[in-house]
């Protein structure tokens, strides 16, 4: 019998990235045209298909909700984020990777509406 873990499941439920990664291309553009303007349609979604794969298998982000939020910030609004020490810091030390992201996602958010 095969036995999978919760997050092994958890990313089994997920969108096959094949499917799930042109459409998420298109909502990032269109809430946030600026931020995504200088990319073509292709590097765009190169881009998006990259921070979704990074999330969930370096990140472990199961949660699809957060799993989306995050991507559209790491290829848009917040660019590079999965690049960023703090990011990495984070998801080290973390035994919630989805709860982090989403507390991460929090800040940032928080921080650039005050700006």
């Amino acid at each position: 019998m095969l036995t999978l873990s919760a997050e092994q499941y958890a990313r089994l439920c997920l969108p096959d990235p094949a499917t799930f990664v042109v459409p998420l291309s298109r909502e990032t553009r269109r809430h946030f045209p600026v931020e995504t303007a200088q990319r073509s349609d292709e590097e765009l979604v190169e881009d998006v298909r990259a921070s979704y794969r990074h999330a969930m298998t370096s990140l472990h982000i199961t949660h699809l909700p957060t799993l989306v939020r995050w991507v559209k910030a790491d290829v848009a609004w917040a660019r590079g984020l999965r690049d960023q020490a703090v990011t990495r810091v984070w998801f080290n030390e973390t035994a919630h990777p989805n709860a982090t992201a989403a507390d991460l996602l929090a800040l940032l958010a928080s921080s650039r509406i005050t700006d």
